[in-house]
């Protein structure tokens, strides 16, 4: 890794993309890296620029603007979002902006947090939209695309989602017995996500990563946890 490398993370603000970012400049592996929100992270490092605009202008705010590795960390509910649209717009939409804009800007590497259960063919919605952007962003024609499908996520979220935190905080008493296929569903601590897209980064750098396309399961998050 002699050339020092430039990231783009968008949903920076969220639980898994702060850990990115901070992850990222922890690293050593960058020379910069690139924030675009709507808000700026609580956050002042040398190395780390924040873009801050609509997602909508994403050509404009990010016309001068080439990376190697982009980190897409961006996801809603239906209830924030208040209607289907409007999350497609965010977990789909923007992605799919993004990814397009920077593959024509030069990025290599595409990182995206999906979710369990991801099907373009599923009769659930959520699920539906999050299989429809894995489907699209294969088609970009990255080097290297890498789609990440953690569970429910632990950590300390700004806003509150009553249901998911309930889910996750049942899921995390019964997480030191969950073994096998139920390791799959077993809530996931939003910094590991974070260090399994930083770790795959980190491979491509050093010209280990083989595989085009990696996806990424609950699981094998969680197996990467165990190991680091």
């Amino acid at each position: 890794m002699n050339k020092k490398r430039v990231a783009l993370v968008i949903g920076a603000t969220g639980l898994v993309g702060g850990h990115c970012v901070r992850q990222l400049l922890d690293s050593g592996a960058y020379d910069e890296v690139v924030t675009l929100g709507r808000r700026k992270l609580n956050l002042a490092h040398s190395l780390l620029r924040q873009i801050v605009g609509e997602l909508d202008e994403a050509h404009a705010l990010l016309a001068d603007c080439t990376v190697d590795d982009v980190f897409c960390c961006l996801g809603t509910t239906i209830k924030k979002a208040k209607s289907k649209s409007a999350f497609r717009k965010v977990d789909y939409d923007y992605p799919l902006l993004v990814a397009s804009l920077m593959r024509e800007h030069g990025a290599e590497h595409f990182c995206v947090v999906s979710a369990l259960g991801a099907n373009s063919n599923s009769y659930f919605f959520y699920n539906r939209v999050k299989g429809e952007l894995e489907r699209d962003l294969k088609k970009l024609s990255y080097p290297y695309l890498t789609i990440v499908r953690p569970s429910l996520l632990l950590g300390d979220r700004e806003e509150v989602r009553v249901a998911e935190s309930m889910s996750a905080a049942v899921g995390n008493i019964l997480k030191p017995i969950m073994k096998g296929v139920l390791q799959e569903v077993s809530p996931v601590e939003a910094r590991r996500v974070a260090g399994v897209m930083v770790a795959e980064a980190m491979d491509i750098a050093k010209g280990i990563r083989y595989q085009n396309i990696r996806v990424i399961k609950s699981a094998q998050i969680q197996e990467f946890s165990k190991a680091n």
